[in-house]
């Protein structure tokens, strides 16, 4: 079992704590989680291996699976007929009865499959596989593969570039922000692929999309909003040079970051709120559930030998709690009263809201008790000195 500290900024006593602790439930993958899904009940996750496993919110097992290599990505299609997942795994995406875990359909995809997101009814399921080529060290090319219900192909259409990220809109068009040579946007329909040129030699490289909203983080540091009608990118902080890498969105609120360790909270106004340096690469980050009225962020950092999962206020960015020396964080995801992460020794652990909010509480009660006791320890220990001070004054008068 790893070991973790929990630490309030602003007291200066540590107190040792275990990450599980703080956790609603812990799971143990075969290998290390690579992917984590929140359904509106279910807790999915897939590892290293490929193994793919699903639990009830009371962290009952429902079932196991297993695809072909290791778990890239997940999704769900909550509203269809019949509830499904997909996962991209190896060279292939697979498709899983949502309650059973039964195997729906299989896809053989060309070189290794990235990211996958399918509609809410489930009529349209999209995936992104990509071909490496060793000796030019960098992917030639990508494929963005669509898929009926049953797993039919709609259409497949390949291009140069990697996309970092793959949305799908309530109209059933996919937007992916792609990387070199041409950077920008690329759309599909069941008719059609366009290029959009925006952000030329800026590629993206994270985003993450509410409602009819989406975000953009750059290779420049660069954070955009993704215009209306998709023919433009609005800029909302230039940052400071360094890549974005990971970014989340809730709707109103931004957080992003990258290798400088810094995390930077922003409005779809443009207006920064907020900036905190963590001291370490960020691997991964979320906007969680409420603590104390506002909401939380939670954001995983990686100083190279070990991980630290720091969750901080929304208003203004200070730490409430962080977790280290931890194994590195591999999944970070977020859905209302939950956050789960996936860490790179097997573990799966879940917060809820409620009991994360109590332990929060119990840590803060045990810390303030720990610095009354010392105070009164110091008003003892001063008043035994005057005690035995006094004795030997009388002692000095006989």
């Amino acid at each position: 079992m790893w070991d973790a500290k929990t630490q309030r900024v602003g007291h200066s006593p540590t107190v040792v704590a275990d990450i599980s602790e703080f956790a609603w439930f812990v799971r143990d993958m075969p290998a290390a989680a690579t992917a984590v899904l929140l359904g509106q009940t279910r807790l999915y996750a897939g590892d290293w291996d490929g193994n793919l496993r699903a639990w009830s919110e009371e962290g009952k097992q429902l079932w196991i699976a297993e695809a072909e290599d290791r778990v890239e990505r997940m999704c769900g299609a909550r509203d269809a007929e019949s509830p499904f997942i997909c996962a991209t795994a190896g060279s292939q995406i697979s498709s899983l009865d949502a309650a059973s875990g039964e195997m729906r359909w299989i896809r053989q995809l060309v070189g290794s499959s990235d990211l996958v997101v399918c509609s809410d009814d489930g009529s349209r399921v999209l995936a992104t596989s990509s071909v490496y080529e060793i000796e030019l060290n960098d992917f030639i090319e990508t494929t963005c593969w669509r898929f009926d219900a049953d797993g039919e192909s709609v259409r497949e259409d390949t291009f140069e570039e990697r996309p970092w990220h793959l949305l799908l809109d309530e109209k059933g068009v996919a937007t992916m922000g792609i990387g070199r040579p041409r950077c920008g946007l690329i759309t599909q329909n069941d008719n059609e692929s366009n290029h959009i040129n925006l952000a030329e030699d800026n590629p993206i490289l994270c985003g993450s999309t509410i409602g009819d909203k989406t975000i953009f983080g750059h290779a420049s540091g660069l954070v955009t909003m993704l215009k209306e009608n998709s023919d433009g990118l609005i800029e909302l902080d230039s940052g400071h040079g360094d890549s974005v890498h990971t970014l989340h969105f809730d709707g109103t609120s931004i957080i992003a970051g990258g290798d400088d360790g810094e995390v930077r909270s922003i409005s779809t106004k443009g207006d920064v709120k907020w900036s905190e340096n963590l001291g370490s690469a960020l691997d991964e980050c979320t906007i969680g559930f409420e603590i104390g009225g506002e909401k939380s962020c939670w954001v995983g950092t990686w100083d190279g030998l070990n991980a630290t999962l720091w969750v901080l206020s929304g208003n203004d960015g200070k730490t409430l709690l962080q977790f280290t020396n931890l194994s590195r964080i591999r999944a970070l995801a977020s859905r209302e009263d939950r956050v789960v992460i996936g860490l790179d020794d097997g573990r799966v652990l879940l917060f809820n809201q409620e009991l994360f909010c109590r332990r929060l509480n119990d840590n803060n009660n045990v810390e303030n008790n720990s610095d009354n006791n010392d105070d009164e320890a110091d008003d003892s220990v001063e008043g035994a000195g005057r005690l035995s001070l006094q004795e030997r004054l009388r002692a000095l008068r006989k």
